[in-house]
C-alpha cells in the first residue's frame, strides 16, 4: 500500500483526536489505516481503559480477540478489567491447530481468504462464560462476526462486542443484531479514489456524519 494525498485522516479516540495515515488499496479504494501495533502503549492503554469503562457494569468472565492487531486491545481490555486470563482467536495455521473449531473470514486489506480458529483445548476456558469479543477496527464486520460465532459455539454468552474503530457501515449489516453489542471510540468514513486522492464515500457514512462532510461525487 501507499500513501496517497490527502495523506492523512484525523479522527477522535477516547477523547483524543489521532491522524491516520492515508493508504491506496487498489486503484479505486484508499484507506485510514490504523495500526494499533504501532501507536505506543499510552494509546493501548487508553483505549482498552475506554473499552473496560464500557463493559464493566456487564461483569464479564474472559475477553476474547483475534490475531494479530486485536492482541494488544484484548490484553488492555482485561487488565482494565482486572482479569488475568484473555483468549485470542488464531488466523495462521500452527500445528496445534490441526483440530481446532474454526469460521472463515475475509479483511478489507487481504484479498486471500482466512480462517478463525479456536484451540479446542481452550474450549472450557470459554463454555459456561461470560464473554466480551474484542478487535481494533471492525470493517466488514465479518472477522468480529466469525468471533461472536466461535465464542458461541464453545458454549459462551457473548455480553458486547468492542473496537477501537468502525469503517464505514457495512458491517452493520453483517452483523445483523449484534450490531446492537458493538462499543467503539471513534469511526471512520470509507474512502475511494478520483483524481489522485482519496475521497470520502458518501455512501459509507452514518446519517448523522452526512452534515460534518461535503458530498463527494462518485467517480463515473
Amino acid at each position: 500500500m501507499r500513501l496517497i494525498a490527502p495523506h492523512h485522516y484525523d479522527v477522535e479516540i477516547a477523547g483524543k483526536t489521532e491522524r491516520l495515515p492515508m493508504l491506496a488499496l487498489d486503484e479505486q479504494r484508499a484507506i485510514a489505516l490504523l495500526m494499533d501495533i504501532d501507536m505506543g502503549l499510552a494509546f493501548a492503554d487508553r483505549a482498552g481503559r475506554a473499552l473496560a469503562e464500557r463493559f464493566a457494569a456487564l461483569k464479564p468472565d474472559v475477553v476474547v480477540g483475534s490475531a494479530t492487531l486485536g492482541i494488544p486491545v484484548a490484553m488492555e481490555v482485561s487488565r482494565h478489567l482486572g482479569l488475568d486470563r484473555y483468549l485470542i482467536l488464531q488466523k495462521s495455521p500452527k500445528f496445534h491447530l490441526a483440530d481446532a473449531l474454526f469460521e472463515p473470514v475475509r479483511s478489507i486489506t487481504s484479498d486471500t481468504p482466512q480462517r478463525l480458529m479456536l484451540d479446542r483445548r481452550q474450549v472450557p476456558l470459554l463454555q459456561g462464560r461470560r464473554v466480551v469479543v474484542v478487535d481494533d477496527v471492525i470493517a466488514t464486520g465479518a472477522s468480529i462476526a466469525a468471533s461472536m460465532r466461535l465464542a458461541r459455539r464453545a458454549g459462551a454468552t457473548v455480553l458486547a462486542a468492542g473496537t477501537i474503530l468502525t469503517e464505514g457501515i457495512a458491517w452493520r449489516e453483517a452483523l445483523g443484531e449484534d450490531a446492537a453489542l458493538v462499543h467503539r471510540l471513534g469511526r471512520i468514513p470509507r474512502f475511494f479514489i478520483a483524481g489522485g486522492a482519496a475521497q470520502i464515500d458518501p455512501a459509507s457514512l452514518e446519517p448523522d456524519m452526512l452534515a460534518d462532510t461535503e458530498p463527494t461525487p462518485m467517480p463515473h
